[in-house]
């Protein structure tokens, strides 16, 4: 969904109102729209025409699948509350559930070089030389935390996923200056072809194909 000027215009008065003279919009770099989905679910209350939020049950048309929708803003703070209400309908469906326990739920922080002690980001540069070649000059994001996400459990595989990890292009150049090398970290460490790194997944990839190539054939000589 597009952003429009009238929208902006209303956004910008909302937030001289919040932080006035604190927001100088010549700054802005890049705007964009979001969509947030709102439950339709009927109301349980006699005549009441709200639509219901917190929908959290099972699907009827797919077994296993549990529809968890309309949470809009508290969504950080009900999701422990939601998994195990979750739990608790796969249970009434027969699932068996067996718990991990030797699960470990704390994540080890990985290393940011920009927010370590100067001792301390030399000492890692030691270790990893990777994290001293910045790839992102903006946010100051480096080669070894890029590949840290790409062999992460969940891997980041396209340019987006390693944007929001790292903040990796989120700069005053938007991407300008390392979307190239980003794409060439993600081909060399996935072995995918560098035609095959996309933005955001299939239909959004960056390179069509090699110069002077049509279709994978070579092109002739005769101005091509």
């Amino acid at each position: 969904k597009s952003i429009t000027a009238e929208g902006q215009s209303y956004l910008n008065a909302q937030m001289n109102r919040l932080m006035p003279g604190q927001i100088d919009l010549r700054w802005t770099i890049a705007t964009f729209s979001g969509l947030r989905a709102s439950g339709n679910a009927p109301c349980l209350s006699p005549g009441s025409t709200y639509r219901g939020d917190f929908i959290v049950s099972a699907a009827d048309e797919v077994h296993g699948l549990i529809n968890c929708a309309g949470i809009e803003s508290p969504g950080l703070s009900s999701a422990p509350a939601i998994a195990l209400r979750v739990c608790d309908i796969l249970r009434d469906q027969g699932v068996s559930l067996k718990q991990k326990r030797e699960w470990n739920p704390i994540r080890k922080r990985r290393p940011v070089p920009r927010k370590l002690e100067m001792d301390d980001r030399k000492e890692l540069i030691r270790k990893d030389p990777r994290y001293g070649r910045i790839v992102c000059r903006c946010e100051e994001i480096t080669e070894g935390e890029i590949v840290a996400e790409i062999h992460a459990p969940i891997p980041a595989l396209t340019y987006d996923a390693i944007k929001r990890r790292t903040w990796c292009g989120t700069g005053r150049c938007q991407g300008g200056f390392d979307i190239t090398r980003v794409t060439e970290i993600l081909a060399r460490e996935t072995g995918m072809a560098v035609e095959s790194i996309s933005k955001k997944g299939v239909g959004s990839e960056y390179i069509f194909g090699r110069t002077k190539q049509t279709g994978g054939c070579e092109c002739s000589d005769a101005g091509m």
